[in-house]
């Protein structure tokens, strides 16, 4: 048989009243809340105090993607527009092409 308790004397409030100032810690084990309150705000400074270099890495890392983008932005264009260039060059070409050589003329053969 289980052990009885006298619930009369054991309430939640007298639990609570035991165990203030206690936190669980994450393996389970109870501390201080003193020490969890100085353990939490140490952290809370360190990760500030790293902060500005993270903040400096990822507005890099942004500069250069954007700087990266351009530059393949930038490439497709220069490609259009060398496209552009070389196809009317051609069409030129066979315009000329065509004009200087008469429609009725046969082009003469190689012979070997």
């Amino acid at each position: 048989m289980p052990p009885t308790t006298d619930k009369s004397r054991y309430t939640y409030t007298t639990l609570n009243r035991q165990l203030e100032g206690l936190v669980w810690n994450a393996d389970l084990s109870l501390q201080d809340a003193g020490e969890a309150a100085s353990q939490r705000r140490q952290a809370i400074n360190e990760a500030r105090a790293s902060r500005p270099r993270t903040a400096q890495i990822e507005r890099e890392i942004m500069i250069a993607v954007i700087v990266l983008y351009a530059l393949i932005l930038g490439s497709f264009a220069a490609l259009h527009l060398y496209g552009g260039h070389v196809l009317e060059q051609q069409s030129q070409a066979a315009q000329a092409d065509t004009t200087a050589a008469p429609a009725g003329s046969a082009t003469p053969e190689v012979q070997q």
